[in-house]
């Protein structure tokens, strides 16, 4: 929808021809005035010079025109009366029976073509800056995206893993978790879904258990999970035991290098300052 938009306000900067939607789409021919000329039409009236074109439209919407020669018409270019050559231009210009600054040969100007290729250039820039970014999105490489659902909700749950394994989570440590929860995913949290998780958790985990918490995620979705762990963890500034052997062995279940892990701690730690947490 963005590119879209972003296109028809491209038509109108550069002053594209205003048209009616309708249900015509495909190539068309078309007529565009150019000039009155003083070749005569008969006693009385003189013939209009205009552009032939070649017109593609979207539903009526003309994307692309693009001018394929000189014509001359009786009726303000609403009909075609006859062609109009190159030699015969430049005979007509010589007789001062058509403005003689007109190029001799119809072509498009810069305007046209920008008019005409920037359109779609710009619709083709716009489409590969959300591909773009999709990839970036799957890769987990977007850092303004909100993570992965099946990540976010493994980051919940360690989160609460580690609220809880000091004992039960009091009123003040389902806010942190919930606070946290939303900051580090981007993913709008409620206190009801930290309720609903830490009720259903199992406080008896296995090796494995630690392994599947991090199970198909990316490292960068590994990296936060332990950031929430920790800050949680440390949130009251005294980790407690329980709260130690859970965040080291989800390290190990991690797979986390002891090197990442100072690094992670130091974040969380470093966000303990930004965001103080209140219980």
């Amino acid at each position: 929808m963005k590119q879209v938009i972003f296109a028809a306000f491209l038509a109108f900067l550069f002053g594209s021809q205003a048209y009616a939607y309708s249900n015509d789409t495909g190539y068309y021919d078309g007529l565009e005035f150019v000039a009155e000329t003083a070749i005569p039409d008969g006693p009385s009236n003189s013939m209009s010079l205009c552009y032939a074109t070649r017109d593609f439209k979207i539903l009526g919407l003309t994307m692309v025109s693009d001018v394929q020669g000189y014509v001359l018409s009786g009726d303000g270019c609403n009909t075609i009366a006859r062609g109009f050559t190159e030699e015969q231009m430049i005979t007509a210009q010589s007789l001062e029976l058509v403005p003689a600054d007109l190029p001799a040969r119809a072509r498009n100007s810069l305007e046209r073509n920008v008019r005409n290729y920037g359109l779609w250039v710009a619709i083709g820039l716009s489409l590969i800056a959300v591909i773009i970014r999709r990839i970036k999105s799957l890769l987990g490489y977007d850092l303004r995206a909100p993570l992965r659902s099946k990540a976010s909700s493994r980051i919940l749950m360690a989160m609460c893993h580690a609220g809880s394994a000091s004992g039960v989570m009091a009123s003040g440590e389902l806010a942190v978790v919930n606070n946290a929860a939303r900051r580090l995913t981007r993913r709008n949290y409620q206190t009801s879904d930290v309720v609903r998780v830490a009720d259903h958790l199992d406080p008896n985990l296995l090796p494995e258990d630690y392994i599947d918490l991090g199970k198909g995620l990316r490292d960068r979705e590994k990296d936060t999970m332990m950031q929430g762990v920790l800050y949680v963890a440390m949130a009251s500034g005294r980790m407690q035991n329980g709260q130690y052997h859970f965040a080291t062995n989800l390290a190990h279940g991690l797979g986390m290098p002891a090197e990442d892990f100072r690094r992670v701690l130091s974040t969380a730690m470093d966000d303990l300052e930004k965001y103080p947490a209140t219980l």
